[in-house]
């Protein structure tokens, strides 16, 4: 060990490149907000740098693709690597792929600060505090031609805390090794969980979440290291619009507006994280299917009253979906009542009950031109992709097929009702 202490920023998939994406009607008023997210959290992630005063930063990739990101990306990067520059902290970037389209990025003058890993082999850099070596890095850009593998790192291990920084997770996570204190990994198949023990590999994720998956809090990693080796990780949020996922429970009978004030109660405590907010709300529990909110005219309503309600604040905490969870079982009574209804849920639960069942959608829509995924004979071969798109169509079922006289009404609310489809005699005497 150097027998200093010290501290580093681990960071990286800044992915300058992209934007959020994953809903439709992106609100006029965030669409600025929307398009220099991963910017802004990216210059986040380079002010914690000055501010937690860190002897130097690792960057695991993925920081841009540089023939879709254009100038403005390598502008902005040399800018906050400047400002790195000016307060003395190093900069150790492993590449990817993306980072190294065109082989852009070795063409472009860099601050003296900022060292790139070779492609070739791995490197190892020797970071000084003065004149004391604190730490070694050993790092390896993406080749083409070449894998990762753990050994390539360990075989360079000479004593003193060492730093392996690589994109992707080569052979390191199936087996965790011995003889360097942390891996500093990066590349969305890496876990983001450190693997603690004998060594600490960990994978920060990005600093910004880019689709409705991406729910919770996303930042980098504050590593700091004792002078007897002891390694401790901080996560520190950088992300500069964060995306929710929120269930609300439905109970049978419940008025519209007692599921309003569970809403408002929970934006509420979204608004206290002080930043932008995308959320998609699901709708749960047992009696939900006995609600108005089977209905997706119910549930429209009350997604454009969130968005009017909430989404114009500050910060603004847009609602991009409100859903109904589909059934995960289908009810008797829905597959035996002799109706319109009925025979579709048969249908339905026909496929659900014969796994192996092909779904011929192309006999039921004739002539229609169909999707290229939907019209390939892989489609809805995933047990799971089939069984989701199964319940989806069932809650699609009880939205058009069910006549309103079977749910309970809410006094004073427009029912937007439409006809019941009756029993097959009632339909036939018609």
């Amino acid at each position: 060990m150097s027998g200093q202490s010290f501290r580093f920023l681990h960071a990286g998939s800044f992915h300058l490149e992209r934007t959020l994406a994953g809903f439709s009607d992106p609100p006029e008023h965030m669409i600025e907000s929307l398009v220099n997210a991963p910017f802004d959290a990216a210059e986040r992630v380079l002010q914690t740098a000055i501010r937690e005063e860190v002897d130097f930063v690792v960057l695991s990739g993925d920081l841009f693709d540089p023939t879709r990101a254009g100038p403005r990306a390598v502008a902005f990067l040399r800018k906050q690597f400047e400002k790195l520059g000016t307060r003395g902290i190093s900069v150790y970037w492993a590449a990817s792929e993306d980072d190294l389209k065109d082989d852009c990025i070795r063409n472009i003058d860099w601050p003296a600060n900022v060292r790139i890993f070779a492609s070739e082999k791995v490197e190892q850099l020797t970071h000084y505090r003065g004149e004391h070596a604190i730490a070694d890095l050993l790092g390896r850009s993406w080749n083409p031609q070449r894998s990762l593998h753990a050994g390539e790192f360990l075989s360079l291990a000479v004593g003193g805390y060492q730093i392996a920084v690589l994109h992707g997770k080569s052979d390191l996570f199936n087996e965790p090794r011995q003889g360097l204190e942390y891996w500093a990994a990066g590349g969305a198949d890496v876990p983001d969980s450190p693997f603690k023990g004998i060594v600490t590999a960990h994978c920060p994720g990005s600093p910004q979440g880019f689709t409705p998956r991406d729910t919770g809090p996303h930042g980098c990693t504050l590593v700091s290291v004792a002078a007897d080796g002891e390694t401790r990780l901080r996560m520190i949020e950088t992300d500069a619009i964060r995306w929710y996922r929120e269930n609300i429970e439905v109970v049978a009978g419940n008025a519209r507006g007692e599921v309003q004030n569970q809403l408002r109660s929970r934006l509420r405590s979204l608004s206290e994280h002080d930043r932008p907010a995308l959320v998609t709300w699901s709708l749960t529990g047992i009696g939900r299917f006995d609600s108005v909110f089977v209905r997706s005219c119910q549930r429209a309503e009350t997604l454009d009253w969130l968005q009017r309600e909430f989404g114009y604040g500050t910060p603004a905490i847009w609602s991009i979906g409100l859903d109904l969870e589909p059934p995960h079982a289908l009810r008797a009574e829905w597959c035996e009542e002799d109706s319109i209804l009925g025979d579709y849920m048969q249908v339905v639960r026909g496929y659900q009950e014969e796994d192996e069942k092909p779904i011929e959608v192309r006999s039921l829509l004739g002539e229609e031109a169909l999707p290229r995924q939907v019209s390939s004979e892989t489609w809805l071969t995933d047990v799971f992709e089939r069984d989701y798109v199964l319940r989806e169509a069932a809650m699609l079922g009880l939205d058009l097929l069910r006549g309103d006289d079977s749910l309970p009404h809410e006094s004073g609310l427009p029912t937007n009702s439409q006809p019941s489809l009756g029993s097959k005699a009632e339909r036939n005497v018609a």
